[in-house]
């Protein structure tokens, strides 16, 4: 059954907004923990959070959806690697630039790269690029390329995929640990689990879309619980994978009826992608203003925190106004030849 809604989306935009701010959040109170010592109900001591396990169902789910009908078209295939190209890289390209000059000017901050750091940074070939934030930004494009080639040639990379997925999960297990990391890694198959909730969404009507939002939150406080009290073993990408599955299986089918979302949620989840690239450059800087001012000296840790999540939310937005969208449509217009960008490409990407 397909979806009846205009496909633009509403809720799942929304979602789109949560994710991201999920994962700031989580990368904000790592900042503390190391600054000032300050750790929000311990969770910079987590092994993970879950916000990029939500962001990569999300990704998945956004792009199998909008773009999985082409499946066969080569020319969409290559219009789909070039317009993901044009968005992911020239901004990630210029906060990485920033972030090579930064120690430059204040040597005190940080070192040096090397020649080798430097290359492997910006073609994303590395889990440690110089943009730290930007980690899971090599998984993405990773599955952006697998996709590419599964519009290419779908009848080929239907099992080829399969068989990565497969052969994935018993490296999880233990079974094969000779696979190489880049390329058998979980955060690849939360992502085309993504693509498989679209693919369910988009065939069949869900009828429990309800309890399925309802299970999967409350999946996510048991596994937060089981970070604070570590009650027994859970794998946890395995573990926010699933509960994230069920929370995006169920909007997408609350996102069938046509909805009315908040215009500043809709419109952060536009700017997702500004807000993942540039967040953990503006938490460092705005935290080192804050410590030279000893504003901890006279205000708790935690309004501190409150504070820079929204200086950096707004700061990143900015960049969305005034860097990425006019970057984009003018990149867009000159390769592709479109005159405007009448509505964002999802470019979810993100602890």
């Amino acid at each position: 059954m397909k979806p009846s809604n205009s496909g633009k989306l509403e809720i799942i935009q929304i979602s789109r907004a949560l994710a991201i701010l999920f994962v700031l959040i989580g990368h904000a109170n790592n900042n503390f923990y190391q600054e000032i010592g300050y750790d929000w109900f311990n969770v910079a001591q987590w092994e993970r959070t879950g916000g990029v396990d939500f962001f990569f169902i999300v990704t998945g789910f956004m792009i199998y959806y909008l773009y999985n009908k082409h499946a066969g078209n080569k020319e969409k295939a290559i219009q789909f690697l070039i317009k993901r190209s044009l968005r992911i890289f020239p901004l990630y390209w210029i906060f990485t630039t920033l972030a090579l000059i930064v120690p430059i000017m204040f040597p005190m901050l940080q070192e040096g790269y090397s020649m080798e750091v430097t290359l492997k940074s910006f073609l994303l070939l590395t889990n440690e690029p110089i943009l730290s934030s930007a980690w899971s930004l090599t998984h993405i494009v990773f599955f952006y390329l697998l996709f590419f080639a599964y519009m290419y040639k779908p009848v080929i990379m239907k099992p080829l995929i399969g068989l990565m997925i497969g052969f994935t999960l018993l490296g999880e297990m233990n079974i094969f640990s000779f696979l190489p990391s880049s390329i058998f890694s979980i955060s690849i198959v939360e992502i085309f689990c993504g693509a498989l909730v679209a693919y369910l969404s988009i065939h069949f009507t869900n009828r429990y879309a309800g309890l399925c939002i309802g299970l999967g939150l409350a999946g996510y406080f048991l596994v937060w619980t089981h970070n604070v009290y570590s009650f027994t073993f859970i794998p946890l990408p395995l573990a926010y994978g699933f509960c994230s599955m069920l929370i995006m299986y169920g909007i997408a089918e609350k996102d069938k009826t046509k909805r009315n979302v908040p215009y500043f949620l809709s419109y952060l989840g536009g700017a997702s992608y500004s807000i993942y690239i540039a967040h953990g450059p503006f938490i460092k800087g705005y935290l080192m203003i804050f410590v030279e001012l000893n504003f901890f000296d006279i205000f708790h840790p935690f309004f501190g925190l409150i504070m820079i999540i929204f200086l950096v939310t707004a700061s990143c937005c900015m960049v969305y106004n005034i860097v990425e969208k006019p970057l984009v449509e003018t990149l867009r217009r000159k390769v592709l030849g479109k005159k405007k960008v009448s509505q964002p490409v999802p470019h979810l990407l993100a602890k």
